[in-house]
């Protein structure tokens, strides 16, 4: 049986269950949307550490889990090393904040999935 790369991505099961729980209710062609769009969005934890480590202290950790406000407060305060000593604490969090980011990025694809792949027949008699 030959494997081409969609139906390997179909076929296998997410090593970080990164589909939501009712996930078998997806049609193939739904379950590769999510997937793509997951891998355009997803952070990876071991980048955000790597980032909280070496450029903590300029909130690069923030603005790669797109916290821009944060991120920005980092730059501000940069001057006064509050940030490097911020950072040095949140190299033990940073894992749960990416899963976290990962989890919003899943949800939000998911209701976007809905609206995409909702049946029309549905939204017309809605109206």
């Amino acid at each position: 049986m030959l494997v081409t790369p969609i139906t390997y991505v179909l076929s296998t099961e997410p090593q970080d269950s990164r589909m939501p729980n009712d996930s078998s209710k997806f049609t193939p062609q739904q379950k590769l949307y999510f997937q793509q769009e997951y891998d355009k969005q997803v952070r990876n934890p071991s980048t955000a550490l790597v980032l909280t480590l070496l450029l903590g202290g300029l909130g690069a950790h923030r603005f790669y889990l797109q916290q821009w406000g944060w991120g920005i407060a980092y730059v501000i305060l940069s001057w006064t090393f509050i940030p490097v000593i911020i950072s040095i604490f949140e190299c033990f969090l940073i894992r749960k904040r990416t899963e976290e980011y990962n989890k919003k990025c899943a949800e939000v694809i998911t209701e976007k999935m809905n609206v995409i792949f909702s049946d029309p027949a549905f939204a017309v008699a809605v109206r």
